[in-house]
This record gives C-alpha cells, structure tokens and sequence, in this order.
C-alpha cells in the first residue's frame, strides 16, 4: 500500500503538535502543514502555523514520532507581491524537513506568474525542496491541469511537480483521460477526497472546505491513484469545516484515514 499523510486542513483541533501526535498513532507516514498562511477578509490568520519561536521543539516532535512533513504550506504567487517575501517561512519549512512548498497562481500576467513561480522554484531548490504547482478553480492565473501542464513547459525548473486534487480536478473540468496523457514523471502529489457528483464549476469553495470521505462518493479515486507513479505522495485531505457541532474531530479525521486505505487497500 501506498504511504500516506495527513492534510492538516483534515484536522484543524490540536493544531499542528495535535495533527503529528494523531498521525503517528494512526500509523501514518507523514503530515501537510503551515508554516505561512493565508488571511481572512479581517487580516486573521485561517489555519494553525508552525512558527520559528517553536521550530526546534516542533522538528524533535517529527523526528520522536518518525514522521515526515510531506508538503509546506502557503506560498502563493499573487499580484503585487514578490515570492522573496516567503523566505523566512520557506527557511522554517526547509529546517523542519519538508519535501516541497505549495504554491497556487493567483497572478493573472502570464509573464510574471511564470518569472515568479521560477523564482519560488530557485528559493524551494536552495533549501533542498520542490514546488507542487496545484490547480484549483479559485486560482485565476492556473485554473486547471491543462494550464498547471502548460505552465510546468513554460517554467521548465527541475524541482517543480505538479499537484492533482481529486476535488479541483473534477470541478474544473479534468478527467482521468486528461490525467493519463500527462508524464507521470512531472506528478508530485496527489490529494484525496470524494464527491457526490461530477460537474464543472466555479463556486466551489464551500465543497472545497466540506468535502466527502474517500469512499463515499463516486470519484475514481482508485484509477486516479493507478495512473499515478510511485514517487507520487498521498495526501488525505478532507476538511469538515461546516460540520455539526458535536462531530468529533478526531473521529472525522480517522474516517478520512480509513476511508483512503480501503481505497487503496
């Protein structure tokens, strides 16, 4: 069976200390985490960050607990702001071990999302990690795969991968077709969820921070995952930010972990 990580948007409780500690006992191979993270209409930080004042305890908590941190994030490349600016959580991300950074195109300049996401993938491969290029519909400058495979030409670095999202790439548009024509090689990561229907869309945001058990949809994930070469690593990522109040977290995120092994099983 594949190895497998746990997305922290999957487990928000506990922050990230709680996401390691739940991950280990679950026998989990790694963790998603933030060291950046975006912002809400109020300047408010949305999801728990490592930061440096807790860097060393943090990297001797994945080191007890033998677990990875797959991918960093948040490291857009948006308008009106240079990827340099990144550089402290990127050196925090790097110290802790992570294999690569996150990074989705919210620049709309085709010239300048291409200079900054080169720019990203020089500091990732500085500090000895790639860059996931990951498609969603929210992110204007790389929409969808056939844009995040042509970017990838364009950008032409050696450390930059490409992320496939079972949600973005079925609300987009994709298709396990579309998947199978791309190189595998160029694939990073992948992230896995379900959902209750196929259709393109532009207003998913909701379902994007609600999303389904893997299992209990009807997304292939089991023939996305087969086209998938084996360096690709898995993320379980199934946030369950609308749910009732008396849904336990860690419950939830258990559902999610057994959920993915029965697929991948």
């Amino acid at each position: 069976m594949r190895k497998l990580a746990l997305h922290q948007i999957t487990l928000m409780e506990g922050g990230p200390e709680g996401l390691v500690h739940f991950a280990a006992e679950a026998g989990l191979d790694g963790v998603c985490l933030f060291t950046a993270t975006p912002r809400d209409a109020n300047g408010q930080t949305m999801f728990p960050v490592v930061d440096a004042a807790t860097a060393s305890s943090f990297k001797r908590l994945l080191r007890d607990h033998q677990m990875n941190l797959v991918n960093a994030e948040y490291f857009p490349v948006m308008a009106a702001q240079d990827v340099a600016d990144y550089l402290p959580a990127i050196g925090l991300a790097a110290e802790l071990g992570a294999r690569r950074l996150v990074s989705h195109i919210h620049e709309t300049d085709a010239h300048r999302a291409e200079d900054q996401l080169a720019k990203l993938c020089l500091l990732a491969l500085d500090h000895g990690m790639e860059v996931g290029l990951e498609f969603t519909g929210f992110s204007a400058g790389c929409h969808g795969l056939q844009d995040a495979v042509a970017l990838h030409g364009c950008v032409d670095r050696p450390n930059l991968k490409i992320a496939i999202d079972a949600l973005h790439l079925f609300r987009t548009g994709g298709d396990l077709a579309q998947l199978q024509a791309v190189d595998p090689a160029i694939i990073g990561y992948a992230q896995l969820c379900d959902g209750p229907d196929f259709r393109l869309s532009d207003a998913y945001l909701d379902e994007a921070m609600n999303r389904m058990v893997p299992g209990e949809g009807i997304f292939p994930l089991a023939e996305l995952v087969a086209l998938l070469g084996p360096q690709v690593d898995i993320d379980i990522e199934v946030p369950n930010f609308a749910g009732p109040a008396d849904c336990d977290a860690e419950v939830w995120a258990q559902r999610a972990v057994d959920g993915c092994r029965k697929l991948l099983g």
